[in-house]
Parts: C-alpha cells; structure tokens; sequence
C-alpha cells in the first residue's frame, strides 16, 4: 500500500525541523519506506497577480481577446485569452509573464496571434497544478498587481512523500499514523490531540428542534457481526461549495479528486486519520432510516462510480426505508449523495469485516480507498474520532450545525491485548543489550503501555518480565513477544545492530527432502541460464487463465479445476498447460515483435479428484513462432536439443504423436528420455493460432521438468574411446512426405541392433514440381538420405556383418513405410 502525504501537514502532527529528504531517510531506516519525494508548493516562476485594464475583441478573430493588464510594472502587458471566463474590467487574477513554464510543463512565449503580440496567459487554477478544475482563481483588491501568486495564495514550499506502508500496517495508512511513527523514531513531540466535536443545537428549524430532527434518524444494524461498530451524525444548514485551496491542494497531492466540500471533508478524513466515512443527503433517505442489512435478492445501486451493480443475498448494504444507499464499507450511492442544493447531511462512519468487505469486492468487481483499508483490518474504536474530526471541519468550511446528538451503535466491547515480554530474549535475539528502560522508552512512545510483572534473579539484576498493553490501533498486527521485540529492534535501529557471521556446528547430514528441493531449484536456474543464453527471453504468465483462452485452445474447460470465487472472469480456471498464457503474450507484443523465442518454466494444476487439492507440476514451456512452420519447427527442435546436451541428457527420442487433436498439428512427436514419456514438440493447430489472433507459425515443446531434472548431470559421463573402428554407410530412400526422419532413425536403430551407434540425419529433398528432380519423385513423396554407423564394442567389425545388418534396416523400412531405395 502506497500513501501521498504532504509534509506541511504532516508536521502539523509531529513537531520537527528537519528537511524533508533527511526526515524521509530516518523514517525509512526505522519505519515505513519513502519511495519517492516531490517537491511543489511555492515554485510559480513569473506567475503574479494581474488586473484587467482594458478588454476589446481581437480585430482577426471572432472567439479571441485582447486584455491590457496591470503586472505591477510601469507598462501594462498585452495578453490574448479566449472564453475561458466571464472577464471583465477590474478583475485580478492569475497571469503568467512570458517567458517562463507552468507547473504543469506548459510553456508560455512571447509570440503573435493572427497580427496581435501576446506578452503572458491568464492562467486557469488546473494550468497551475491548483486543482483539476478549470476555474480561475480571483484576488480582491487589497492584494497588488505583481504580487507573486505563491504569496497571494499564501502557498508554502512543500514536499510529498510517497510512502510504502506494508499491509499489515492500516494504523500507519494515515498522516496521523506516519506522525506517530515519525515521532517515536525520531524522538520529538507527537502534536495530535483527541478532536472534541460539536455540541448540538436547539433554535427552531422549521417548526421542529434540531435535536427532534436528529431523533427522527432511525438506525438499525441488522448484522452485528459484519458491522461491529456504526456511528451517525445528522448536520443541517450546510452550504455545500468547493472546498478551500489548501484542502484541494492536499486532496490532488494524495492523488484524489476535489468535488465540493461536504465529499472532500469525508476524503480529507479517510487521509488524516485513515478511517473512512461517507455522507447522505438526509432530505433523501426514505422514512428517515438507515438500515445495515443484507441486500435482498434482485436489489440494484448506482454506485457513485456511475455504474449500477446487481447485489444478492451476501452483500452487507446501508439502505434507507426503501433502497439501498451504499454498499457497506466500498462505496457509497449516486441518488443519496450529497449535491449542491444538499441543506442537511447525515455524516456516518462505519467498521466492517474485513473478510466480508473482501469477498464483497470481489463478488462486484468494485474496489476503492475505503474497501482496501477495510479488508486489512481496521479496529471500531478509530471510528469515534474520525467523525468528531469531520463534524468540526463540517462546521468550518460548510457552516453546519450539529442537530442532535451522536448516534452510535455498538456491538463489540475492546479487550484491551496484553502481552508478556521477557527483557531477556530482547537482548538475545537482537545480539545486543538493551535495558529495560530504553524498552519502555520505546514502546512508550509507539503508544504501548508497559508495566513491571517480576524480576528474575540475574547477576546483573537487568532480567525483567513485562506486561506490555496493545494499543487499539495495533491490535490486529501485534500477537506475541516476537512482535515487540520487532518493535524495539527497528526505533534502536537496524542499522545499529552488530553483523556477525554465524556461530556453531553445521549439520552434519542434510533431509532427503530437502535435498531434493535444492537440486529441484538449482536446475531451474540452470535451466534458466541456459535457455537465456541461446537468446529467449523468459516470461511469467498467470496461473489463472478464462474459459476463452481454453476454449481458444481447444482444451476442455470441465478438465481444469475452476475457482469459486475468481477475481473476474478472465482468472477462472487453473491452467493445466502454460501455453494459453504464452500464446497472450505472443499476440500482446505483435507490434513489437514479430518473431519470438520464449521460455516458461512455472507450475501447472492438474486436477486429481472432486473436491480435492490439484497435483502442482513444474512444467517447461519454449515456444517460437516465425514466419514458416517448418522454420519454427527446427528452431524449436534445435533449441531443446541444446539444452539436453548442455544438461548432459543424451537418452532421448522422439516418437510420433497419434491422433493429433486439440493444439497440436502434425507433425508432432512425443518426446522421450530415459525411456519414459515427458513431453511434446508440436506445431500449433492453425485455428487455436487464428483463435488467438497469432499471425505467424508457432511451435512449441512442453515438457514435465522433474523428468529432466532427475536425468540431468552437472559433467557429462565418462566414455572410454572405442577400440575398434566403424563402418559408416549411407541410405538414400524415397520416402512419404509425413514420415519424419525421428521415424526412420528409430526402426534403423532397432533393426540394426547391436550394431548401430548412431543414425544421421544427410539431406532431405521435395522441390519444386516444375523442377527435373522433383519430377522424379513420385506424389507426396520425398527423398531422404541418412548416415548409418556401424560398431562392434567387442571386435573388429567386418564389412559384410555391416552390409549384412545395413540390409536388414532396408528391409525394416520397407516393411513399415514402404520405401524406395535410391
């Protein structure tokens, strides 16, 4: 989880006169990483304050001024705007003097518009980086034209710090919470002080009190146990407007939009304090209630990303008396948000389960800032401050009154947590001495409550056991003495502990299993190494493919073990091949390249039994595609067989697939080692390639790992030279087209035996039918030619013996393919 938080106002809660690049290296060292830091605020270079003195209409076109405007200089400058506002005499506002550059990168140059100079722009506030919104920004008149808009505006130098916060850590997804943190690992003062709220009030409103009105709110909580905690406020009299500039200049620093003030105080809180909360518009919740209950089958919202979701029975929702108002804890409603003729509000803030809030964000596909602090945790007690805060700042910026008093529904009762730790282990984990004092101190000022339990007899008498209470924002991720004695470890400082290297016996003997695991890693990185080196590229892939990508496979779906609840529809299945997820990556990066050599060597899930886990395989995909299958084919075939001679594998074979169906295209073969089945080398079904949008040839070799692994060997094997020469003798064949020379090499190998060595490849030959040589071959037929090495281990071979088997491999051929000796 990344956080933006701007350092004036962080320093607004931890007092500090440290730079913001030195406080971020303290903070990192000891607490949540700072990633990155961006400086912003002050740096509006020739930017000041101008005051219209004259506005005509350009002389050569119709949608242009000509404004002459006062900069503070003893000739007004010209400047040409269009419509961007209803300008007139008088008005001061923004303007940049050329030459110079905006915030936002636009740079401004003197120059001429159809015949007239302009010397500078208006600028509007989303040009400066004040805000999205394209507004102009006007300055009364006690303010001086030439005054720096930074100093008109009041605008400090600032800094935002992109803060990386683990996600065990919600309390620290907060300017309050990195506060915190900065304070005890810097040692200073932590600033923050319980917000008091408001009192209600009670003058007439239209003939009913504002208590009464407040009254009228009925809450209901129909699900205690997926809403421990919710609070309501009702407030009227709001005048909702936008929101001031420094709140929207702190909301477009944390990356959120201003929208107006009622919507910004509720995302100025979810920032301040990281709780977040929602307002309605009261005057538009039926019969005046709020119901937290679960959705009722066939019930609808539009939530407030314009999008309407159909809920069911598991989605926990905040309803009024008729419809749902908000999908509890993600996101709130269109038709009951607050608008700009909003008089009265209700504020609510809310706890939710955090494994509800997961599943339901995931059920709808709909996640936001609220949902993902939900899901890791978020304690009811951080609900009360949070709306005090939010009435307080209602009450400033949309002059609203409290109408009643707070109504809160509780349903939990806070255990304070309590720990034991034992000063002792501190000390021996850390490799360090640290006191009991420097503990406390530190724990201290995390917000722990320590508290003696005993002392044990030590002969420096430093041995104490601790009570150590959670406070209620680190319940969720404090659970034993491990914890705290992280705690200690990080504000003393990593950095400050002492490197040694290890001290004691090693094992003497190591877990077979363990073993096992190790070689099983060292091969993959060999592997890795290896194929890398031939030139592919590696790629990792999901292990959750979609029912398409299946389907484009022409695999079966009912074949793959499929997930209840799948985070969409594109991650349904687990894949029981890697190459659905190669071949998306193929077609994703066919404007950048069009041939590709990959590789993939990551786990498949092949289903075992209903209901049941499914075997995990490692599994080694390498796929090329190019511009012919042939070419692709051979790349393919060239590269695994590298990789076996690099692995020291040379008990391999390949024997031809029947029956190709699914991905495979002939020709494709069953790749064999060690005398056992581990793969196939095949060509992609031109459909399953259509399917995918894939324009060239692609084949590939997918093969059981462990298979190579358990053959391969870190040297090759010792061979003694052969005593006694070979004979070598050669077969030109013609042959059909779809017989492979894996094929003819096989049943020579098998026929000629014990006297073969080996079977080469020579030549292979169709041609071009116009061609003389081709006319020889008759139809669908090919020639082929191979090398035969004949050895006796035992004895001189003599030249008959091997024309004696060479003859009894023709025949063999003949017999199973009928060939024609050439």
């Amino acid at each position: 989880m990344n956080l933006n938080i701007s350092y004036n106002w962080l320093k607004e809660y931890v007092k500090t006169d440290l730079m913001a690049h030195e406080f971020a290296k303290k903070l990192s060292l000891s607490g949540p990483s700072v990633d990155r830091i961006k400086k912003v605020g002050a740096n509006f270079d020739k930017v000041v304050v101008g005051k219209m003195l004259e506005i005509s209409k350009h002389p050569n076109a119709d949608k242009l001024n000509v404004a002459k405007i006062d900069i503070g200089k003893k000739e007004p400058i010209q400047v040409i705007f269009g419509q961007m506002a209803v300008l007139k005499v008088g008005d001061q506002l923004p303007v940049a003097v050329a030459p110079t550059k905006l915030p936002g990168g636009i740079e401004i140059l003197e120059r001429e518009m159809r015949g007239v100079k302009s010397q500078g722009m208006c600028c509007l506030d989303s040009e400066l980086g004040l805000s999205d919104q394209d507004k102009v920004t006007f300055f009364p008149a006690k303010i001086k034209p030439g005054t720096p808009i930074a100093q008109a505006l009041e605008l400090k130098e600032d800094y935002i710090l992109d803060i990386e916060v683990t996600s065990n850590r919600p309390d620290a997804m907060s300017v309050i919470g990195i506060a915190r943190e900065a304070a005890a690992i810097l040692g200073d003062k932590f600033l923050y002080q319980e917000p008091k709220g408001l009192p209600p009030v009670s003058p007439s409103l239209g003939g009913r009190s504002r208590r009464s009105l407040a009254m009228t709110l009925k809450v209901t909580v129909k699900e205690p146990k997926l809403c421990p905690r919710y609070q309501a406020a009702v407030m009227t009299g709001v005048k909702v407007e936008p929101s001031p500039l420094w709140m929207q200049q702190r909301l477009l620093a944390s990356g959120l939009r201003p929208i107006n003030n009622l919507v910004d105080i509720t995302n100025y809180i979810l920032l301040e304090f990281g709780q977040p909360m929602h307002v309605f518009d009261y005057d538009k919740l039926a019969a005046a209630e709020i119901n937290v209950r679960l959705a009722k089958k066939g019930e609808t919202i539009l939530a407030l990303d314009g999008k309407e979701y159909e809920l069911d029975e598991k989605v926990l929702i905040v309803a009024d008396g008729k419809n749902p108002c908000a999908v509890g804890g993600i996101m709130g409603g269109e038709l009951s948000g607050a608008t700009g003729i909003t008089k009265n509000v209700v504020l609510e803030v809310g706890n939710w389960d955090p494994v509800n809030i997961r599943k339901t964000a995931r059920v709808l596909n709909l996640h936001s800032e609220s949902s993902d602090l939900y899901e890791k945790g978020l304690s009811p007690e951080g609900t009360q401050s949070a709306l005090l805060r939010a009435m307080e700042l209602v009450e400033d910026l949309a002059s609203g009154q409290l109408a009643g008093e707070i109504i809160d529904i509780n349903n939990y009762k806070h255990k304070v947590k309590e720990i034991k730790l034992d000063t002792a282990n501190v000390s021996r984990f850390l490799g360090v001495t640290i006191t009991n004092s420097q503990i406390k101190e530190s724990l201290d000022s995390l917000g722990f409550e320590v508290y003696p339990v005993k002392s044990r007899s030590k002969r420096d008498g430093s041995a104490v056991l601790n009570g150590v209470k959670v406070p209620w924002w680190r319940d969720r991720d404090m659970e034993g003495e491990h914890d705290l004695i992280e705690e200690v470890a990080r504000l003393y400082g990593y950095h400050n502990l002492p490197t040694k290297l290890m001290a004691g016996d090693l094992l003497s003997a190591v877990i077979p299993s363990e073993v096992e695991k190790s070689l099983n890693f060292y091969w993959q990185d060999k592997v890795k190494d290896i194929l890398a080196g031939f030139g592919l590229t590696e790629i990792y892939t999901y292990s959750f493919i979609s029912e398409k990508q299946i389907n484009n496979c022409r695999l079966n779906a009912s074949a793959h073990l499929k997930i209840s609840n799948p985070l969409s529809a594109d991650f349904e299945y687990l894949r029981t091949s890697l190459l659905p997820g190669a071949l998306q990556i193929i077609i994703e990066n066919a404007g950048f390249f069009s041939e590709v050599k990959l590789f993939d060597l990551s786990n498949v899930y092949l289903p075992v039994k209903k209901d049941d886990l499914p075997l995990e395989k490692t599994t080694l995909l390498v796929i090329v595609s190019a511009k012919s299958g042939k070419a692709a084919l051979n790349e393919a075939k060239g590269i695994f067989e590298g990789l076996l001679k690099r692995l020291n594998i040379s008990d391999f074979k390949y024997l031809k697939a029947d029956n190709a169906e699914g991905v495979y295209c002939p020709p494709n073969s069953r790749i064999i080692v060690a005398e056992k089945g581990i793969g196939s080398i095949s060509l992609v079904e031109p459909k399953v390639l259509a399917a995918f949008g894939v324009k060239n040839d692609v084949a590939f070799i997918e093969v059981e790992f462990e298979a190579i692994a358990s053959q391969a060997k870190s040297a090759p094997a010792y061979h003694s030279i052969p005593k006694f020469p070979a004979i070598e003798l050669d077969l030109s064949m013609e042959v059909d087209n779809v017989i492979t020379f894996t094929e003819v090499a096989n049943v020579a190998s098998d026929a000629g035996a014990p006297l073969v060595e080996k079977v080469d490849f020579l030549s292979v030959y169709q041609g071009d039918p116009s061609q003389a040589e081709a006319k020889k071959l008759a139809v669908n037929k090919k020639a082929l030619a191979i090398r035969i090495v004949y050895r006796d281990l035992n004895k001189t071979l003599e030249l008959a013996e091997a024309q004696a088997a060479h003859q009894k491999i023709v025949a063999a051929l003949k017999k199973g393919y009928n060939i024609k000796v050439r």
